[in-house]
């Protein structure tokens, strides 16, 4: 055996390993449209960098049939590249999306991070039913004015309405009376690009932010991100 084909076992290995992952990335951890908006391809990246590549790689230079200590060198590299790939996949395991929130008018995609950057227990999600990410929505005052008081007055005291677990409900299939703005959100979203508005007409317009992303997407009305 020649180290080009040694390689190519090893590429060969890498990357069903690597579409394994993929699979549960995108259907688990990021479903829907999350890996394409919400970072899930920029943390695979890492992961796809050394598992693909880089392994194989290195096999490719080290690998001569017959030399002293090619066992030793073969399993540094596999050690290495499970450690790198196992520290990929927590880091895109812990920024996965742990709730969807809609607070006022606006979806937040939030993860552990932005949980305990507000000294908040991802915890009370489990109260929640549903796979994760859930899907939630927190709960304003049936009077307009009174819940547009109440919006205003979190961003004053620094306390975030998507962040305010105590007014966390699920989300319901009927959710015509939560997006009460949609008309506002329209018009921002017309400023932008004619094209969502014209998908719009199919399905619920929504502002959508996260820790790496921000705009507008299209919610159909089964509580699916399309």
């Amino acid at each position: 055996m020649n180290r080009w084909k040694a390689s190519g076992i090893h590429l060969a290995i890498s990357l069903m390993v690597f579409l394994t992952l993929l699979g549960l990335v995108i259907v688990i951890w990021y479903p829907g449209i999350l890996f394409n908006i919400d970072g899930g391809w920029e943390g695979l990246r890492i992961v796809m960098g050394v598992d693909v590549v880089l392994g194989p790689l290195l096999t490719l230079v080290v690998f001569k049939l017959g030399k002293p200590g090619l066992k030793f060198d073969l399993s540094c590299i596999a050690a290495a590249q499970i450690a790198c790939m196992g520290a990929g996949l927590w880091i895109v395991y812990q920024e996965r999306p742990l709730a969807l929130v809609f607070a006022y008018d606006t979806f937040y995609s939030l993860a552990t991070g932005e949980f305990k950057a507000f000294d908040k227990d991802p915890a009370v999600l489990d109260n929640f039913p549903g796979s994760y990410p859930k899907l939630l929505y927190t709960q304003l005052p049936d009077n307009e004015i009174s819940a547009d008081i109440v919006n205003i007055r979190s961003q004053f005291i620094g306390d975030p309405l998507f962040m305010q677990t105590e007014r966390y409900q699920p989300l319901p299939e009927s959710v015509k009376d939560i997006f009460r703005r949609e008309s506002n959100i329209r018009v921002a979203a017309g400023e932008l690009i004619d094209e969502v508005i014209e998908e719009s007409t199919k399905c619920q317009l929504s502002r959508f932010v996260s820790a790496h992303t921000n705009g507008f997407v299209p919610l159909k009305f089964n509580l699916s991100l399309s």
